[in-house]
């Protein structure tokens, strides 16, 4: 299970997940990325994982094309903080 959530602070948008990043909830953690893009071309976004507890190849993926977009991850746990070095080349 994932739950995904949007909130706006001025010019910044972080994407809050909580729960398993996994290839049957990607398409969702997707789809709620680029509907929040649309809705805010103009501002920063970030990803919040401190809440994720797994993340798979597939969400390994999708989060690769966030970070190509601009997107910043916050993480924590050892895991998560491996897949987003991993993921951002070492870059948080």
């Amino acid at each position: 299970m994932m739950k995904a959530q949007l909130r706006e602070a001025g010019e910044q948008v972080v994407l809050q997940v909580c729960g398993r990043v996994t290839e049957g909830w990607v398409t969702e953690l997707e789809r709620c990325w680029r509907s929040a893009r649309t809705e805010h071309p103009r501002s920063r976004f970030s990803v919040d994982l401190r809440g994720v507890t797994f993340i798979d190849r597939a969400g390994e993926d999708l989060l690769k094309q966030m970070h190509q977009d601009g997107v910043s991850f916050l993480a924590s746990g050892l895991l998560i903080q491996e897949v987003v070095n991993q993921v951002t080349g070492g870059s948080k």
